[in-house]
């Protein structure tokens, strides 16, 4: 919590991530991936590289193929470290 890099939010989801529990959420999933396309589309159209927007885009999509496109969006957890 001392370091310049801590963010009030992650302290926020970490109870969601620690418990896998991704309803009532603040922000699904699914509108994340909408918001984070059309950012990717008009940075591309600026000339911009958008292969790390891309790559989060991946991680948002297999969120969304396990189930949790309306989940919270802490969700993308389970692309990145799935249940076992």
């Amino acid at each position: 919590k001392s370091s310049a890099l801590f963010a009030p939010t992650f302290e926020k989801k970490l109870p969601r991530l620690l418990a896998r529990q991704y309803d009532q959420p603040n922000f699904p999933v699914g509108h994340l991936l909408k918001d984070v396309t059309l950012f990717a589309e008009e940075a591309r159209r600026c000339g911009l590289t958008t292969s790390t927007v891309d790559g989060l885009r991946g991680i948002l999509e297999s969120a969304i193929n396990h189930g949790y496109r309306d989940g919270d969006y802490s969700a993308l957890i389970e692309a990145i470290d799935p249940k076992t």
